[in-house]
């Protein structure tokens, strides 16, 4: 075949030279060449079309592999944006909860802190809360009791107490008559009771039924001014003396008296034995237990006050009757 195709490009070099000499044109006749210039060709063509087969094949083949890559591709960006989406998702929800727990735990802390029992409720919470309670409780027991002595002494307005039996009691026991029984938290309430009624003096002598109208008028007249003048004393000192007796009311009550709360309150607040405990105890306390403490502090200066309140008004009536008795005479 390339022996062929030789012979022919020789023959048609040839006849192209022979045709620009004489300006004539050259035929091949020669079989053989013809046979295999047309072979040539049609192997050419069909080497030409398969050629073109193979390549539109493969550029098929290319468009299909481009197509697939741009799927995946694109499933892979789909994805990989998912999962960004997600991851970002899912880290913003992670903080915020972290952020939230962070808050509830710090919420915690400053609620244990501000009221627990330890730092948030005042120094020995319970302790203190009996004292107060029991405190005030004996306080406020102070009239109800100084009622009840003041109306048990034989000088009491009203008592129809016989003189003869009043100065046998007093002639008894001479000795009782020291005033600091009064503020001696361990004496006994009936040496109390001897003292004030020695204070007194002997109760005014009622009129009898055997005494014309208008003498027992008038010894009834001077018993009611005598009684009312020295009432304000009485009142006064019942008070001084019901601070030293303590509650018995209640079944199984064990309160002292008010003096000996009072005492409690001076030996924990006031400079006490149990100071030093109760000031370093303020060292651990949040500000909601100091400002319990403070209120307690000032619940018990107002309590106080109101004490001193009342002793001064019984003060001022008994230097009231004694003017009065001044300025009016006896009757």
């Amino acid at each position: 075949m390339k022996q062929l195709l030789i012979a022919a490009s020789v023959a048609a070099l040839t006849c192209a030279l022979a045709a620009s000499a004489t300006a004539q044109t050259c035929f091949v006749a020669d079989p053989i060449w013809i046979a295999g210039h047309n072979s040539a060709t049609a192997t050419l063509t069909t080497r030409v079309a398969t050629m073109g087969t193979n390549i539109a094949t493969q550029r098929s083949l290319t468009l299909e592999m481009l197509l697939s890559a741009m799927k995946v591709q694109t499933a892979q960006t789909s994805t990989n944006g998912e999962r960004e989406v997600n991851l970002v998702s899912n880290t913003q929800q992670a903080v915020a909860a972290s952020l939230s727990q962070v808050a509830q735990r710090r919420a915690l802390v400053d609620a244990r802190e501000q009221y627990s029992i330890d730092t948030g409720q005042g120094v020995n919470a319970c302790g203190s809360i009996d004292l107060m309670n029991s405190t005030n409780r004996a306080m406020g027991n102070v009239i109800m009791i100084g009622r009840e002595t003041y109306r048990g002494l034989d000088v009491a307005p009203g008592k129809n107490v016989p003189v003869q039996q009043a100065t046998r009691d007093r002639l008894q026991d001479p000795t009782k008559t020291d005033a600091t029984v009064l503020l001696d938290p361990s004496a006994s309430d009936d040496d109390r009771k001897s003292v004030i009624q020695a204070m007194a003096g002997l109760p005014m002598p009622k009129p009898t039924a055997a005494m014309p109208g208008s003498e027992a008028d008038l010894m009834m007249l001077r018993a009611r001014r005598v009684e009312a003048l020295r009432s304000p004393a009485l009142v006064s000192l019942s008070a001084v003396r019901a601070m030293s007796i303590a509650e018995g009311h209640e079944v199984g009550s064990a309160t002292p008296s008010p003096l000996a709360q009072l005492d409690m309150l001076i030996s924990q607040y006031g400079g006490g034995p149990q100071y030093e405990a109760w000031s370093a105890g303020l060292a651990g306390q949040s500000e909601h237990g100091l400002l319990i403490e403070l209120t307690r502090m000032r619940s018990m200066s107002l309590a106080l006050r109101q004490q001193l309140i009342e002793q001064q008004a019984r003060t001022s009536a008994v230097f009231g009757t004694i003017l009065a008795t001044q300025a009016g005479g006896n009757l």
